[in-house]
């Protein structure tokens, strides 16, 4: 496999779209709850979509991330894991105090009671049976987190045997989830479907990084008339009609990895250019995805107290400014928060593991696309 640098500017706008998917998903379920006449409809949860591409997305980081790069090396693997969870968890525990906090506050409007937490589970983002850690997003992560394991155990082996490890990822994920039921929640999670959509965005960074290019706009083409089918057969009425398990990874996970194939290829041969708002808008999709439903349910709290309730304009004015202030707030979230702990772990991460050969990242954290891993959700997402 070629392990040239890789332009990614086009990852981060598929990051940015997945972001604001699943933001209009979550803002449509509020919409629909808090004002009497909601503008949003049934078929905003389509939105949950974004989650799917968004764990394609990991997978191709993985791949990209690792291409050409030491195996069976236990100082590089541990300095792999190291860097997949401070990803992942300093950021997300800030905003699941937050969420904490939020449900001391104010228990008494919000889903659960405080007994019904499963705070270690939360923060650990150990899967939980029938139940959402406290930041509900979570529940995705818990998946990311299972991804970053298993790849790493991948990294223990030749690279040429990969794309035989990814098959026999799969069969496992088959297998298990058409023969046992029952299982308890880690074995559930080992045996999900959902898991497919990371193999699938890996096996595209096998094709992408090894120079097979050429199937771009035919991959393009492929998706569009894909997901306008899985779109117009599974057209939602609500969050319960949202397809799950082996529906859904045929519905949005295999359009997924054609698209991340399709515009990756394109950038790679010059052919195509993200624009630079969705690029940054993609450097702040993790904190979007982690603050977007504690705004969206603090405002409209405070909206519907304060405000009166003025028809179709009060819901569609809510939309928008629920949307703005989730940005707003991501990108705060980012410059103030997610940036310093991505400076912070990855110097003490070149102190701890002195000598190891880093994976292959850019220079400036926040022109980094593969740093910012995860995606987003809720228990529909």
């Amino acid at each position: 496999m070629h392990s040239a640098v890789l332009p990614l500017h086009t990852l981060q706008a598929l990051r940015a779209v997945a972001a604001l998917l699943v933001l209009a998903a979550h803002a449509s379920q509020i919409d629909g709850r808090f004002f009497e006449q909601p503008v949003s409809d049934g078929s905003w949860i389509l939105g949950f979509a974004g989650v799917d591409l968004f764990f394609v997305i990991s997978g191709f980081v993985m791949v990209y991330i690792t291409t050409g790069k030491p195996r069976g090396d236990a100082p590089f693997i541990g300095r792999f894991v190291y860097a997949r969870f401070t990803r992942i968890y300093p950021v997300y525990w800030v905003f699941t105090l937050l969420a904490l906090a939020a449900y001391i506050a104010i228990p008494g409007s919000l889903t659960r009671d405080l007994s019904d937490l499963h705070l270690w589970q939360s923060f650990t983002l150990w899967p939980i049976d029938n139940a959402l850690p406290v930041l509900h997003v979570g529940w995705t992560l818990t998946h990311e987190i299972y991804f970053y394991l298993a790849f790493a155990a991948f990294l223990c082996l030749p690279e040429r045997w990969l794309p035989l490890l990814l098959a026999g990822w799969a069969g496992l994920v088959v297998a298990g989830s058409l023969l046992l039921d029952g299982l308890p929640a880690i074995g559930t999670l080992i045996v999900n479907p959902l898991t497919i959509e990371f193999i699938l965005g890996a096996c595209a960074g096998i094709l992408i990084m090894s120079g097979e290019r050429r199937l771009a706009r035919a991959a393009l083409v492929a998706a569009a008339v894909w997901l306008a089918a899985a779109c117009w057969l599974v057209w939602p009425q609500g969050a319960e009609d949202f397809p799950s398990g082996w529906s859904r990874v045929a519905a949005f996970a295999v359009p997924g990895a054609l698209i991340a194939y399709g515009v990756i290829s394109l950038e790679m041969q010059g052919a195509l250019k993200a624009p630079g708002w969705l690029v940054r808008l993609g450097d702040w999709s993790y904190a979007l995805y982690l603050c977007h439903l504690l705004v969206l349910s603090g405002l409209v709290r405070i909206w519907v107290s304060a405000l009166p309730d003025f028809g179709p304009l009060a819901s569609l004015a809510f939309l928008l400014v629920s949307t703005t202030l989730s940005v707003v707030v991501a990108g705060l979230a980012f410059h103030w928060l997610e940036f310093p702990a991505l400076k912070f772990t990855r110097r003490l991460g070149d102190r701890l593991f002195r000598g190891t050969q880093h994976t292959r990242r850019a220079p400036a954290a926040h022109e980094d696309p593969a740093v910012r891993d995860g995606p987003a959700g809720s228990q529909q997402g």
